[in-house]
């Protein structure tokens, strides 16, 4: 896999998540907590990786983003899953709502 490109999509204070893309294809999401000493990252990937490829984009992570962020933290510390994305939901959606319009109707 080439190297791969991180879009960040949310920033607090203390995290950020990130799309992953290996290409042109989007490979996963990484979410990183940064705590006082340690940085927590969840990883979710979307495709199958080798564990030599996994292990490159967590460096990935290191150097271009945590290190880039907090180059004084103790500890790096990645969960990962394995994940498909089943849909996004957002108050802020309008989708049919037959429940809504019965109701109005009664």
């Amino acid at each position: 896999m080439e190297s791969a490109r991180f879009e960040r999509t949310v920033r607090t204070e203390s995290s950020e998540i990130f799309a992953i893309y290996g290409g042109a294809r989007r490979v996963g999401r990484v979410d990183i907590h940064y705590g006082r000493f340690e940085v927590h990252a969840t990883l979710l990937v979307e495709v199958d990786l080798t564990d030599d490829e996994l292990q490159q984009i967590i460096d990935q992570l290191d150097e271009e983003l945590v290190q880039t962020h907090d180059p004084e933290r103790e500890d790096f510390l990645v969960t990962v899953f394995k994940a498909e994305e089943l849909g996004f939901y957002s108050d802020e959606y309008e989708g049919d709502d037959d429940a809504g319009e019965e109701e109005e109707e009664r």
